[in-house]
């Protein structure tokens, strides 16, 4: 239900927005997610997101920008108490980002700096146990995304996000469970207007 009340808000300010709109551009990005705490990176490694976003530039140097990422990763977990038993896991997030962005103006490329909030959905799914963690959740998100046109309207496109995804779950260590960390996504984006 969050999750549709946030999609609504970012559509009904998305569709108010455009109507102010100088450009938009969209997005479709593949790359490497690196985890920013230790226990993520330990059961799963990096991961492999894949983002679709469009970017909606005013009439001066700000712009919106909202979208979707999917992660899905493959680890496994150890017991604790020994024996070597290992655990085949399944971790899955979808994000719903919006980021408010500054592009200075710049011959030949678009830059853009932004910072906003994401909602968050992750599930953790334990394969051979029944045994699962879902949740969701909004956090921070800060990134850089750069367009290098190649012809007409497409271009390359490339982006640096980071995103702090606090679960408010404490784990077996005494830590809090943040899954977020960094991101650096390739692809290519069309420019629409």
């Amino acid at each position: 239900m969050k999750a549709r009340g946030l999609l609504g808000l970012v559509l009904v300010l998305g569709l108010a927005a455009s109507a102010r709109a100088q450009g938009l551009s969209l997005s479709l990005s593949a790359g490497v997610f690196a985890a920013g705490q230790e226990t993520y990176r330990e059961i799963y490694g990096p991961g492999l997101p894949v983002a679709l976003e469009g970017w909606l530039n005013f009439r001066g140097a700000f712009g919106l920008s909202a979208g979707v990422t999917w992660l899905r990763d493959d680890g496994s977990a150890v017991a604790v108490s020994g024996g070597g038993e290992q655990y085949p896991l399944r971790f899955e997030r979808l994000t719903f980002p919006l980021t408010i962005f500054f592009a200075p103006r710049l011959k030949g490329l678009v830059l853009r700096l932004g910072a906003g909030l994401a909602f968050h959905s992750y599930r953790e799914k334990w394969q051979t146990v029944d045994l699962g963690f879902e949740g969701t959740c909004l956090g921070p998100r800060v990134c850089a995304a750069v367009e290098v046109p190649i012809a007409g309207r497409l271009s390359l496109f490339g982006s640096l996000v980071y995103e702090s995804i606090p679960t408010g779950v404490e784990y077996t260590r005494g830590e809090r469970i943040n899954l977020g960390g960094l991101q650096a996504l390739g692809g290519v984006a069309f420019r629409v207007r």
